[in-house]
């Protein structure tokens, strides 16, 4: 007769982790990457080590190497992250205002870590492999722009590209050289309104 096995009782060697213990990993995860965004954002990336990720963290080193074993790691975490924030502008979680308003203050206030996306967007390769949620807006704005006859002409690709870039330089070049002298507030606001303005000439809601 089979003895019955209790996965309770299980050698401690062969029990998946706990829930604990991943919730524990993740949050360490999240803890060194905005540690390190936040390093960035003070000193620039090229000042950037995982010494000093470790020290500001609060955690040894051992730790880090557990999470990243290289710096080039790390800066890969940061432009996942970053990636993520950017594509919270065309997710449909929100109002189309408050989506704008969201993207145009972070890549003000995070120039390092949009500087460390842009560089990697920009070199050859497929933006659906560096920007995973690419195919998603595009078929999106297609969709949208194919409602209309006004709008049909208009390449959804090449339109999506316009977005992206705006985005991701737009602000920075509004706050730099054009109007310095405005608060942060005044910048978003004024931004976001035109942007969210000229979508809605054409029937646009990226996200939608």
């Amino acid at each position: 007769m089979t003895k019955m096995i209790d996965p309770a009782a299980a050698p401690i060697g062969r029990r998946q982790p706990s829930r604990r213990r991943n919730k524990g990993f993740r949050e360490t995860h999240a803890l060194l990457i905005d540690t390190a965004v936040r390093l960035m954002s003070e000193k620039g990336t090229e000042a950037l080590s995982l010494s000093e990720v470790a020290r500001e963290a609060g955690v040894n080193r051992t730790t880090v190497y557990y999470h990243f074993d290289s710096r080039e790691a790390l800066l890969a975490a940061v432009r996942e992250w970053s990636a993520d924030q950017l594509s919270a502008a065309f997710a449909p979680s929100d109002t189309a205002e408050n989506r704008t308003r969201f993207i145009t203050r972070f890549v003000i206030e995070q120039p390092e870590v949009i500087a460390l996306w842009t560089e990697e967007f920009l070199a050859p390769g497929r933006a659906a492999e560096r920007y995973p949620h690419w195919d998603g807006l595009v078929q999106g704005l297609h969709a949208q722009l194919q409602a209309s006859r006004d709008t049909m002409e208009i390449d959804a690709e090449a339109f999506a590209t316009f977005l992206l870039t705006w985005a991701m330089i737009g602000p920075r070049v509004y706050r730099n050289s054009v109007r310095p002298e405005l608060s942060l507030e005044d910048t978003v606001d004024r931004l976001s309104r035109t942007q969210i303005a000229m979508l809605r000439l054409i029937g646009v809601t990226p996200g939608r």
